[in-house]
């Protein structure tokens, strides 16, 4: 079996492990409708924090505004995580900022890419969408919430696996490099992340994980557009404030947060 074929065990992704939350108990499915999906149920029946959902392949993975996530079998890394910390009604943002940090901050350290951030949920490199991250809020049976972090790395895909439609906006790990990854090593290098940004979150550290996500910002100081759900407003991106929202300049010169929403490049992206 090639390495890029290797199917996921949970054993293999523990050894070596050192997280104390994230990844200390795992699930692995050959094929899911949606691990945000199998996630939800496992948090409303008590799974404990940082419990991790994996999946060679989904029937209906999805992104933000219901988006397919496209994913040759046995080719990336499809997973969810439940997270237990309580959030603020202000800090619901958070997560999903934390999630695609820390997927821009271990790719970089595990291959040499460029990998930077999308506000509010993208990794790119080179201006292609390599991640993306769905979190979505849910309730147990005690009614208690919790969070399901979903993420999707394309690791192995070639370039010809895309639909046709994504092609020139897509790429994974093996399309930059050439060469093909171990999933268990790249989903290792992310859960590590991983667990050192939901602490930040878990000990009030929020300035640390936002100075971290400008860092990895792909556009920060450059025009960009955000598209709402009324329409687009055009600014210059002056980063992500405290809560996860985006700081935008307008033509005026006045600044103005969106929490919710999503960024269009109008300048190429500094990565």
């Amino acid at each position: 079996m090639t390495l890029a074929a290797k199917k996921l065990t949970a054993s293999e992704i523990r050894d070596g492990l050192r997280t104390q939350t994230v990844g200390r108990k795992i699930e692995i499915h050959k094929e899911v409708e949606s691990t945000n999906d199998l996630a939800r149920i496992r948090g409303v029946e008590g799974a404990p924090d940082g419990t991790l959902i994996l999946a060679d392949s989904q029937i209906a993975g999805r992104g933000r505004h219901g988006r397919r996530w496209h994913a040759p079998p046995g080719s990336s890394i499809l997973a969810s995580l439940i997270l237990r910390h309580r959030l603020l009604a202000n800090q619901i943002g958070l997560p999903s900022i934390a999630g695609a940090t820390a997927i821009a901050a271990a790719i970089r350290k595990l291959t040499n890419l460029d990998a930077a951030i999308r506000w509010p949920n993208d990794v790119l490199i080179r201006g292609k969408k390599l991640s993306g991250v769905l979190t979505e809020l849910e309730y147990d049976q005690e009614r208690q919430p919790f969070l399901v972090m979903g993420f999707g790395v394309n690791v192995n895909t070639i370039l010809t696996e895309f639909p046709q439609e994504l092609q020139a906006s897509a790429t994974s790990l093996r399309v930059e490099t050439g060469t093909a990854f171990s999933r268990v090593a790249v989903i290792q290098s992310i859960l590590h992340r991983l667990e050192e940004y939901y602490l930040h979150l878990k000990n009030g550290e929020v300035a640390t994980l936002i100075a971290r996500a400008n860092t990895l910002s792909a556009t920060i100081g450059s025009e960009v557009q955000v598209q709402t759900a009324f329409k687009i407003i055009e600014g210059k991106d002056e980063g992500i404030d405290q809560d996860g929202g985006l700081l935008i300049r307008d033509e005026h010169g006045c600044v103005r947060k969106f929490l919710v929403g999503e960024v269009i490049h109008t300048e190429e992206c500094r990565s």
